[in-house]
């Protein structure tokens, strides 16, 4: 047989020329287009810039100008913080090659077969391009599939028969974009969120398209503000088990016979009238995720959105719900979910044995100063008007044990909680606390016991108002009497009790009033510890009697660490000073007229104070036994009441005292100390008449300055520095 057919032969030479022509072409793009298909040249055009868009293939085959198909597609695109994800086993599609002449790449339809598609939200972004109309045009009319086997977007996953028609249009370099009418649904699917099976034997139907706009008119989630959605539903609901009897809570799906139905239309952000869905789930939750009845789910929508739930009574635990919820208009802020807690109007009554209870506090507080650990019931019946919990709205909590850390002590006890609205304007949300047994330890050593007591209350109290509630959230804790077992508990507050102010033993009872905000700042407050036999040692003084110490917190800020004390005064009682047996008649009183602590490291107090004192024995006892002292200081000993003022900075167990002046009828008193932890060094100058003396301190050594006393002493340098002169 010849190669060239007898017919062809006797065409005119001109039509066998032109015929060879096309067919040495065809068979040049058939070596070329297969050879660029399954060669990197192909990568190396489609995959120019592969953090926004990558392409990879198996065997690819093209026989037709316009038209190729492929196998074992993956495609994967970016777009913000959006990614994309196709996979498909083949797919053949036509290309309009005359619009490649109007810079658009229209591709009229797409077959793909075997698909998989994923989208995710990942944290490292790509920067949108400028607003232009430069770049070339994107359009597919119709990507088409009858055998979609799964869809992942984000911890949602659908897998079943799928099918979908999806069409778009988008043009590079910052031009418009739009989402044509598309379809897509399953049958027989099973839909899992976060690992967890929750529905089987689903018929999803979904139908969605948007206009053409520019990103920067709708980015984001405000796409969905211009988009038109429906998705119908009818599936087989699982079982949700929620076992919490383990370390961690596990959550699971068992199988059951209840079912989701919904027909939901979106317009624009907002749901459309007639839109439905009713779920009916059972909940299997607690230790051993116990069956705790059959929760139904509606919602129904009109000119408003209606919300309803409702579980019947569980006899053995108690638990129980009916909620009724109405919300004003049908506009959904997808970028601001919270913002339908102002239309949201209602009531929801129930009760429920939880295994944690914490999130009430998350309620109330901002950072996790209060918080509740473990289970229990919970009991509430919430009025709600307009996102704001109405009066006759009640909580309780029957049994919890309770947690606050306040100023870095940790207390601790089994507490009953109560929730009401106090009327005003706005209302107020208010939690009151009742602790009846409490122990307090040091947040850093939470087995160490500092006091424990009887009665403690902490009240919270905040706009009833839902979105606002922990914005101006207040609290107050109070306690009286409680039990100091041990002072010297608190040396880790003194230095490690390492220092030259030590507590060496004794009891006491400690209350304390404190007011706070939602993040446990402390806004003013007062502690008042009364010492019963206390022991301490002052610059190598021992004291042994009863004291007082009312302490006053005007001013505090937790995140700079600093508070204002002034106004904190220690008052010393039935004192035996030394180590002898004397009497026990000594008293003394302190009050600072300013004090500042400077809680970040290195812990500093800085103090002006004003003293009281019965005599000046235990001050000259710093400087010298009561032997060394001449004979006409020891008759000024017993001289009567000194009233005294300092300067005093304490850091890490060191001292530094200046500025103290002690004045009587008799006695004038000038010194100033370094007491740090291993020694003494300090100055003093006594007067009386005209008579002085002046004593130089430095460890056990001292000496003794009588002739020009008072200008050696005025010669000596300051250990703190000197208060800065009052301006002009």
């Amino acid at each position: 047989m010849p190669l060239i057919p007898e017919r062809v032969r006797r065409w005119p030479r001109s039509w066998r020329v032109a015929l060879l022509s096309l067919l040495a072409l065809y068979a040049l793009y058939l070596i070329a287009g297969n050879v660029f298909l399954n060669t990197p040249l192909f990568d190396a055009v489609t995959n120019r810039k592969p953090e926004k868009f990558s392409m990879q293939t198996g065997p690819a085959l093209t026989l037709l100008p316009g038209h190729a198909v492929v196998w074992n597609l993956r495609m994967r695109g970016q777009a913000g913080h959006t990614v994309y994800i196709f996979r498909a086993d083949r797919a053949g599609a036509w290309i309009d090659l005359p619009a490649l002449f109007r810079r658009e790449v229209r591709i009229p339809r797409i077959d793909a077969t075997g698909v998989e598609a994923e989208v995710e939200r990942v944290d490292k972004g790509i920067p949108p391009p400028p607003r232009s109309d430069r770049g070339w045009t994107l359009r597919f009319d119709a990507i088409h599939s009858d055998s979609i086997r799964s869809g992942r977007f984000g911890t949602l996953f659908i897998a079943g028969q799928g099918h979908g028609t999806v069409g778009f249009l988008k043009q590079l370099k910052g031009g418009p974009s739009e989402l044509f009418d598309s379809t897509a649904g399953f049958e027989k699917a099973e839909v899992t969120v976060g690992g967890v099976r929750v529905l089987d034997e689903a018929h999803l139907a979904a139908r969605f398209h948007f206009p053409r706009h520019y990103r920067d008119e709708a980015p984001g989630l405000r796409k969905l503000d211009i988009t038109w959605a429906q998705l119908q539903v009818d599936a087989r609901s699982r079982a949700v088990e929620i076992d919490t009897g383990g370390p961690h809570v596990s959550v699971g799906s068992a199988p059951s016979n209840a079912r989701l139905i919904g027909d939901v239309v979106l317009d624009r952000g907002a749901l459309q009238p007639g839109s439905r869905m009713v779920w009916r789930v059972p909940v299997h939750a607690g230790v051993n995720a116990d069956d705790r009845g059959l929760l139904a789910l509606q919602l129904d929508v009109a000119q408003d959105m209606r919300v309803q739930a409702r579980l019947p009574r569980d006899p053995e635990t108690g638990s129980e719900l009916h909620a009724d919820l109405r919300i004003t208009g049908r506009k959904i802020p997808f970028r601001a979910p919270a913002e339908l807690l102002p239309r949201l109007t209602g009531q929801v009554q129930g009760a429920w044995k939880f295994e944690s209870l914490n999130w009430i506090a998350d309620l109330f507080v901002r950072k996790p100063w209060f918080h509740l650990d473990g289970g229990g019931l919970l009991e509430g019946d919430l009025k709600i008007a307009d996102g704001q919990l109405a009066a006759g709205s009640t909580l309780d909590i029957p049994q919890v044990a309770a947690v606050a850390e306040v100023a870095g002590v940790r207390l601790l006890g089994q507490a009953n909680a109560h929730g009401s609205i106090v009327a005003g304007e706005p209302a107020q949300a208010q939690l009151d606390v009742k602790i009846p047994a409490f122990r307090a330890a040091p947040t850093d050593a939470p087995k160490a016991l500092l006091f424990d007591g009887h009665a403690m209350a902490l009240t919270l109290r905040g706009d009833a108002r839902l979105q606002q509630l922990r914005d101006g959230m207040r609290a107050h804790l109070r306690f009286n009497d409680a039990r100091v077992p041990d002072l010297t508990a608190y040396n880790r507050y003194l230095g490690g009790g390492t220092g030259n102010v030590r507590l060496l033993g004794g009891t006491g009872l400690l209350s304390g009033d404190v007011e706070m905000d939602s993040a446990g700042r402390v806004g003013t407050g007062r502690a008042d510890l009364r010492g019963r036999g206390a022991q301490l040692q002052v610059a190598g003084i021992a004291l042994r009697g009863d004291a007082q110490l009312q302490a006053r917190v005007k001013r505090a800020d937790f995140d700079a660490k600093q508070f204002d004390l002034g106004g904190t005064t220690v008052a010393l009682r039935n004192i035996q000073v030394g180590d002898g047996a004397g009497q026990n008649n000594w008293w003394g009183t302190v009050a600072l007229r300013q004090g500042h602590v400077d809680a970040a490291a290195p812990f500093e107090v800085t103090a002006q104070a004003d003293l009281r004192l019965r005599d000046a024995g235990p001050l000259l006892g710093v400087f010298a036994e009561r032997s060394a002292y001449p004979r006409w200081v020891l008759g000024m000993l017993d001289s009567g009441e000194v009233q005294a003022s300092g300067k005093l900075r304490w850091r890490s167990g060191e001292m530094w005292v200046d500025d103290l002046q002690a004045e009587n009828e008799r006695l004038s008193l000038r010194a100033r100390l370094d007491l740090a932890q291993a020694r003494r060094r300090g100055n003093l100058y006594l007067r009386w008449g005209v008579l002085g003396a002046g004593i130089e301190l430095d460890g056990e050594q001292r000496k003794w300055h009588l002739a020009g006393a008072r200008d050696w002493y005025d010669q000596q340098p300051r250990v703190l520095p000197a208060p800065k002169a009052a301006p002009r």
